[in-house]
């Protein structure tokens, strides 16, 4: 290493962050990102949760963010009793002051924290270029696979424009079966109400809370969000809620993707899925997609003609004494949808 590494490697500090270094951070996330996430978009993700937040640690070279590691405080049910976990969602260092091991150190940092106040374990879908360090370096374990699930409703693009048409047809057609009078579709607005139907859990070990303040925070605080939501039977006593956004890119038709997808028995479940399916048709979508490691589900996706195309490892740490407890084995941990960042 030369002087002007080791020089530019000590200027750094970690520092667990306050809504006060907000202007940093954002000129940092528009650095790595580009623009389009908004200082208030940032507040809520890092600063907003009501499930006893967990600030971000970031990076300081004087005033500015060079640094960020963030873990959103996550409620989580695990062996049948309430939790906190954190979920681990942005890893980012400035182009000046990478390979100096950085991210490691701001990670640790915040594991420290969160194991200080009580919290259980963190998991995470990193992408495939930071993966291997949370497996080598920070004690994580490869739980699982989250699958994405499509139910196409558009011929595939390599099928010559008159034999796509009909095919393109006959599946919008067979989708719109599955429309259901009692579905009833609303926006989600910061005055949203949810109501979680009161179904059976999942079978594994360990899952989200899926509370009606969790709800509340993640689709209906998010600052300019486009969510909606598919509600069967009586409001106030759903059978079955979905939660979904309509996802469109430029010369693209659009996609809906699925966030929440709860229902009181799995044929309600079923039921509601072929429902979207038709709304997403009607509205001319390319497809349905939904991210999901639950067996249960994948079952049910099968049977509503989606197909697992791909998917992204779901890593798992445990904290304290007992970390070798965490839901560190197959179908340990489920994921949904709005469950990753």
């Amino acid at each position: 290493m030369g002087q002007d590494e080791a020089e530019t490697e000590a200027r750094w500090t970690p520092v667990v962050a306050s809504r006060a270094d907000l202007p940093a951070i954002h000129a940092l996330y528009e650095t790595i990102w580009g623009p389009g996430r908004s200082r208030a978009y940032l507040d809520w993700k890092l600063f907003g949760a009501p499930f006893d937040p967990l600030p971000p640690v970031i990076a300081l070279d004087g005033t500015r963010c060079v640094g960020v590691y963030a873990a959103l405080a996550t409620p989580l049910v695990l062996d049948g009793a309430k939790v906190m976990g954190c979920q681990s969602v942005d890893t980012m260092t400035h182009p000046d002051f990478r390979r100096q091991n950085m991210s490691v150190t701001l990670a640790k940092v915040c594991y420290a924290a969160a194991e200080a106040r009580g919290f259980k374990l963190v998991y995470g879908m990193p992408n495939e270029n930071s993966y291997p360090m949370f497996t080598k370096k920070l004690g994580w374990t490869h739980a699982d696979e989250v699958q994405r699930w499509v139910r196409p409703l558009a011929a595939p693009a390599r099928l010559p424009g008159l034999l796509a048409r009909p095919v393109s047809a006959l599946m919008t057609g067979y989708a719109r079966a599955g429309r259901d009078p009692q579905a009833q579709v609303r926006r989600v607005e910061a005055s949203t109400r949810f109501v979680v139907p009161a179904g059976p859990p999942p079978a594994a070990r360990c899952h989200v809370d899926k509370s009606p303040a969790w709800f509340a925070w993640r689709y209906a605080a998010e600052p300019d969000g486009a969510y909606e939501q598919m509600i069967f039977g009586d409001p106030d006593a759903p059978d079955a809620l979905i939660v979904f956004e309509e996802i469109r890119e430029a010369g693209a038709a659009p996609v809906l993707l699925v966030q929440e997808w709860l229902a009181v028995t799995a044929k309600h479940r079923l039921r509601a899925i072929k429902a979207l399916a038709a709304l997403a048709a009607a509205r001319g979508c390319a497809s349905v997609v939904v991210y999901t490691n639950d067996p249960q589900a994948g079952v049910l996706l099968r049977g509503a003609l989606f197909f697992p195309r791909g998917g992204m490892p779901l890593g798992v740490a445990g904290f304290g004494p007992r970390a070798d407890a965490a839901p560190l084995g197959k179908g340990e941990l489920v994921v949904l949808g709005g469950d990753k960042d």
